[in-house]
């Protein structure tokens, strides 16, 4: 019996990037900016809140089932940590 290797998919609501803040007016409200990006479709600007996605990453999620504005499995492709607070400032996933 071959065992497959699935990594778990954690659960991540996103929403509507707001234009309106710069980035880091974002992360004073407690959302972190994310790009979207997959093949055959254009980039999509969303955001997440900062404590669910660092909690998520910090148990080992690399994988996540987007749901809110956007839905559907996505790979943690890029994330971007501030060196002095270790919180995360950015992230990009690539839609699978």
């Amino acid at each position: 019996m071959a065992k497959q290797n699935q990594a778990k998919q954690s659960d991540l609501k996103v929403t509507e990037r707001d234009n309106t803040l710069n980035p880091r007016q974002l992360r004073a409200a407690g959302f972190i900016p994310v790009t979207l990006y997959g093949k055959n479709r254009e980039s999509v600007q969303i955001q997440a809140k900062t404590h669910e996605l660092s909690q998520l990453i910090m148990h080992g999620s690399q994988h996540f089932q987007l749901s809110g504005f956007v839905s559907g499995p996505a790979k943690l492709r890029q994330l971007q940590v501030d060196p002095v607070s270790q919180q995360p400032i950015s992230a990009q996933l690539l839609s699978v």
